[in-house]
């Protein structure tokens, strides 16, 4: 949706973000604190608020607005497919990094889903790759896109997820 609006406005990820943001704050803003309380019992305008917790807080704004800023950028300038094998590698980097770093134990069905997902992306960017040659080739005569392909990676990608450990903040 992201890269139809840009293209059908012709508008950059920037000013896209810069038109979407106040909705999105006003929206959390209004609804951010009701959910809150009735998600965890507690009002948010009731904790004590330290020095410390109000760093943490603009670290994590400002942690979400690059997030948010690269996702715009991300699909504006490549496809949601791209997106997605991007998430993809995200999920199996932080299985990776907290196999490593926080010696999390690492079943077959990690390994499996791994496994699956880099072939996955691997299998992506190759025929990414030759599809971008054939079009650099042939500029006279433009072909069709290879579906098939894109049909396996797919595949692979969609259901690469349920093998690996689900990462549930990342969605379309």
């Amino acid at each position: 949706m992201t890269n139809t609006i840009q293209k059908k406005f012709k508008v950059s990820s920037t000013q896209l973000l810069y038109q979407s943001c106040p909705y999105q704050a006003l929206t959390l803003f209004i609804i951010g604190p009701f959910l809150d309380g009735l998600l965890t019992n507690k009002n948010v305008f009731a904790f004590k608020y330290t020095p410390q917790v109000l760093f943490f807080i603009v670290l994590s704004c400002l942690i979400s607005v690059s997030v948010n800023f690269s996702t715009f950028l991300v699909i504006g300038k490549t496809s949601p497919v791209t997106y997605q094998v991007l998430g993809h590698l995200k999920t199996c980097l932080v299985l990776a990094f907290g196999y490593v770093l926080l010696h999390d134990p690492f079943s077959w069905r990690n390994i499996l889903g791994i496994l699956i997902a880099v072939v996955g992306m691997v299998i992506y960017s190759y025929y990414c790759t030759v599809e971008s040659q054939q079009q650099k080739a042939s500029e006279v005569s433009p072909q069709l896109p290879q579906v098939i392909p894109c049909v396996v990676v797919f595949l692979l990608m969609t259901y690469s997820p349920q093998i690996v450990k689900c990462d549930p903040s990342f969605t379309d």
